[in-house]
């Protein structure tokens, strides 16, 4: 585990460095994002819990392609296309090309979403690193990259040109289909802030929790094996106990801290006028909500949460702004951090000792 601790701590002492002392490297900021690449793209296949599934799929892609039409359902084409076009170079190790590409593509994308859009870069670097890399580039590589699509296509959502928003998320979707959701970023106005319809939203999130919606019986007698294998998994895994969601985790409590200090301390002026913040704001408690309001079926829940929550490394980062510590709140925000990193990595346990892949 030694490795990943370097690398918290090395992104940590730049994200300190930066609050301290501003400055604009991108030659900086992108070999970070390549080092992660690196550690990624060439993990051994036992150190994250999805590559055996991954690799599976990589050997069997042809046969994959060739069986029934609910399968294949499983499997996105952007993903499909992109395994048979390695597939096609590499005889050998087209599984670690693949996350490879996969890896360098997802973050170089979130990394020039992170230098347009983020007050310290190198603080949202190491939100993400702490939860999101381990999630998604570690583990689930299809959402990952569909979650960078996403990322990027919050620049021109900002800009207010949605034609561009519209076709990334459709991009994105290719490579995951659940990142079709995005576009309920549409019913957002970053012009404006209703405070009382966010409380609510909050509020209803800690009530749905205790109270969780029976979401999976008012889904009836739907057979989801005719949609998907993979949904029909998550459902049975759902209905037996074996997926369970606590809406009260530490990590969603935070978020809700977060948001809940977003409302009642910032003004509503600096709320509507700062659209990013806005949006971030936004965007994290509906990720929260969605946990809450569908934790009757965790899969769903864990999925959606996920979808949006990745606004959340923007969001924390504004803390470091806002919180009353001042020039202490960078300290504040890379021990919540840490606390999301160790909760992740050690206690979570989503990612075993790390090994580099053997290379034939």
């Amino acid at each position: 585990m030694l490795i990943y601790i370097i690398y918290f701590i090395f992104i940590a002492i730049l994200a300190i460095q930066y609050e301290f002392t501003p400055f604009k490297n991108n030659y900086l900021l992108f070999s970070v994002v390549f080092l992660l690449a690196l550690l990624a793209g060439f993990r051994n296949i036992d150190v994250s819990r999805d590559y055996v599934n991954y690799q599976t799929v990589f050997d069997n892609v042809y046969e994959i392609t060739d069986t029934h039409f609910a399968y294949l359902l499983s499997f996105e084409p952007g993903f499909i296309a992109i395994v048979i076009f390695f597939r096609k170079f590499f005889e050998f190790n087209y599984g670690v090309a693949i996350m490879l590409f996969y890896a360098l593509v997802s973050l170089v994308l979130k990394v020039f979403t992170v230098n347009r859009l983020s007050i310290n870069p190198y603080l949202t670097l190491l939100f993400y690193f702490s939860y999101f890399f381990v999630v998604h580039e570690m583990t689930q590589i299809r959402i990952g990259l569909a979650s960078a699509f996403f990322l990027i296509s919050l620049i021109s959502f900002l800009n207010g040109n949605r034609r561009v928003f519209v076709a990334l998320i459709l991009l994105a979707t290719l490579f995951h289909y659940s990142a079709i959701f995005y576009l309920l970023l549409l019913l957002f106005n970053t012009k404006n802030f209703n405070r009382n319809l966010y409380i609510v939203l909050l509020l209803l999130s800690l009530i749905l929790g205790f109270f969780k919606l029976p979401i999976l019986i008012l889904l009836g007698n739907f057979d989801f094996s005719n949609l998907s294998s993979k949904l029909a998994n998550y459902v049975a895994m759902s209905e037996n106990g074996i997926l369970f969601i606590n809406v009260f985790n530490s990590i969603n409590l935070l978020n809700i801290l977060c948001c809940f200090y977003f409302i009642f301390f910032i003004k509503k002026e600096i709320l509507i006028n700062d659209k990013r913040l806005n949006l971030f704001l936004k965007c994290n408690i509906l990720s929260i909500f969605l946990l809450s309001f569908l934790a009757g079926a965790p899969a769903f829940s864990l999925r959606f949460n996920q979808l949006f929550g990745i606004a959340n490394i923007f969001l924390f980062t504004y803390l470091v702004k806002y919180l009353p510590a001042k020039r202490l709140n960078i300290f504040i925000l890379v021990l919540i951090a840490g606390y999301f990193f160790y909760n992740t990595v050690f206690y979570g346990g989503l990612l075993n000792t790390y090994k580099i892949i053997n290379i034939k």
